[in-house]
């Protein structure tokens, strides 16, 4: 997302989605607007009149930074905040908002839903020292509550205290109400944050700074800021909200990202299955093993089992370290991202291995396998011993981290006794960290591949992949196979497959045939030579196992109505 100005912090909306759907989410409502303003030449559409207040903004801060008392800050501060809010649609009545007796707010304005409900808060923020520090930083300054009134302040707010700062006030305070506001817009001179309910705890916000976007004054970006904090962008008058069917719409785009994820997996365990069973075969021929021949022979079930654990590791460390909320992955410490995250691997997703030396190598295998060590294992920062797990490099108190043991079956090598034999190539694991890591490429104008953002993910995506993976099985090609399809009909790698031997394809017509594109460019049938390891869907296996994953709107159902019963016969 290219908007120099707005911050999507912590990905409150997923970078795919509001570089590739944003825009066309919002044409309609801007058309609205800039039909208005046609038709009324005394009219102008929100983003056109911020451009027109961006040489005043400017003035406005350079003067901003000039004074020193917060008496004099706010004197330019509030006639700044009311008329930007003014372009946006918002009535300012500034007053002290009082939460009980230990307090008060200064509350800029207030929308209300149809019920009479806080919807959003514009709430005032004071840079005291530092016109670009953060917002979430700032505290409430006493001035700000006695240049409204003179009415006493708050003897916690007169007196020094360390939690005198939004970031706690919002957390322990304006969200944690029998009624908060959904919304809280906290402004300051120089920055807005957006801020979510639901999204705070993950501090997932969007940041706006009116010095880059007035510097700049770029159309597009300013289009995108009017309507994300435009009033009418809130307030669900005619139907929903336009904010709630942009988050709607950010949750759909994950299940379509979900979607991804199990292509991305199917083909991800091929390619493991088949450079196992390479390696062992290799290994058997060597004589270094020799169990995988005859009525020993290589077990594909086994192999289809450990090939899927290793592919839910990665997805589990994909989605764990998107989570800091959740506490375990330290993905605050410098160390750990650097030197074991898997985000960091992730960052070598497109580095091209060109020698012969880099794509052979092994370094992604170790970093992988010393991280699913790390998590089976845990790591208890020691500073006396000051050495790292791998015991050779000396750190400081900074350098350390702490993570508890997961020990589960999941990280467990002892589940993994056939992948343990091999080592997975360069080539082969920056393929598959690629294939979780970005969206599959569309048809159409847009070809792009998106990030995939797993802090986008929930339960109910995360359970479709699941569910999906549960219902395939994995088979060595006995001999060489075609696949063949419906006639007519595309190939959907996540559909049952039909393969046939040379002997049965001139029973098939033509377009009962799946053909692949060479380097040429040419089509040619798609043949899986004898000894492949393939991995598909199993005709009826998962309703023979009732393997299937309960959508949430189910199971909130199912236990909401279970509940009722017991609340009855119980209370």
């Amino acid at each position: 997302m290219a908007w120099f100005g707005i911050t999507n912090e912590n990905e409150f909306y997923s970078e795919h989605y509001l570089s590739e759907i944003f825009r066309n989410d919002i044409s309609e409502r801007l058309a609205q607007w800039e039909s208005v303003a046609d038709k009324d030449e005394n009219a102008q559409a929100p983003h056109q009149a911020l451009s027109r207040v961006a040489r005043d903004a400017l003035q406005t801060f350079k003067e901003l930074a000039r004074e020193k008392t917060p008496a004099e800050q706010l004197r330019l501060q509030r006639p700044w905040l009311k008329q930007l809010l003014g372009l946006l649609g918002y009535d300012t009545q500034l007053e002290r908002y009082a939460m009980g007796n230990d307090l008060e707010l200064p509350l800029l304005a207030e929308l209300r839903d149809n019920h009479g409900q806080p919807l959003l808060w514009v709430i005032e923020a004071l840079a005291d020292d530092e016109q670009d520090a953060d917002p979430l930083s700032m505290g409430i300054h006493r001035q700000q509550l006695l240049s409204i009134n003179d009415t006493p302040v708050p003897k916690n707010l007169e007196r020094k205290n360390q939690d005198n700062h939004w970031q706690h006030w919002l957390g322990s305070k304006v969200f944690s109400q029998t009624n908060p506001p959904r919304w809280v817009l906290l402004c300051s001179a120089r920055q807005w944050l957006l801020i979510d309910r639901a999204k705070f705890a993950q501090a997932r916000l969007l940041r706006f700074d009116w010095l880059e976007l007035f510097t700049r004054r770029e159309t597009d970006t300013l289009k995108a800021v009017a309507i994300l904090l435009h009033k009418t962008s809130l307030l669900g008058d005619q139907g929903q909200a336009l904010l709630d069917t942009l988050d709607e719409n950010a949750h759909k785009h994950a299940y379509g990202v979900s979607e991804d994820l199990k292509y991305a997996l199917r083909e991800s365990i091929e390619l493991l299955g088949n450079e196992t069973a390479r390696q062992l075969i290799e290994q058997a021929r060597a004589g270094k093993v020799g169990i995988f021949s005859g009525k020993n022979e290589l077990d594909p079930n086994q192999l289809s089992v450990e090939c899927l654990r290793y592919m839910y590791r990665l997805l589990f460390l994909f989605y764990i370290e998107a989570r800091p909320e959740l506490g375990y992955a330290p993905v605050t410490n410098a160390t750990y991202l650097a030197g074991y995250s898997l985000e960091s691997l992730r960052d070598l997703e497109l580095i091209a291995l060109t020698s012969e030396r880099e794509r052979n190598g092994h370094y992604l295998h170790d970093s992988l396998n010393t991280l699913f060590k790390l998590i089976n294992e845990g790591y208890q920062h020691d500073i006396q011993r000051g050495f790292d797990l791998r015991e050779n490099t000396h750190n400081s108190e900074a350098d350390g981290f702490t993570m508890l043991p997961m020990q589960t079956h999941l990280f467990d090598p002892s589940r993994t006794k056939l992948l343990n034999k091999v080592v997975f190539p360069n080539h082969l694991l920056q393929k598959i960290i690629k294939l979780m890591s970005l969206s599959r490429v569309k048809q159409g104008k847009r070809k792009r591949r998106g990030r995939i953002s797993y802090a986008q993910l929930g339960i109910n995506q995360l359970g479709a992949v699941y569910e999906a993976l549960l219902s395939y099985r994995g088979f060595f090609a006995t001999d060489d196979l075609y696949e063949v399809k419906h006639a007519g009909g595309e190939l959907n790698e996540l559909d049952a497959g039909f393969f046939v031997s040379a002997d049965e394809l001139q029973n098939y017509k033509e377009d009962e045939k799946v053909f692949d594109k060479d380097d040429a460019g040419y089509q040619q049938l798609r043949c899986h030579p004898k000894g492949t390891f393939i991995y598909r869907l199993a005709g009826r296996d998962r309703e023979k196992s009732a393997s299937y994953y309960t959508p949430e709107v189910l199971t909130r159902s199912l236990v909401k109505y279970a509940l009722k019963e017991v609340y009855k016969e119980q209370l």
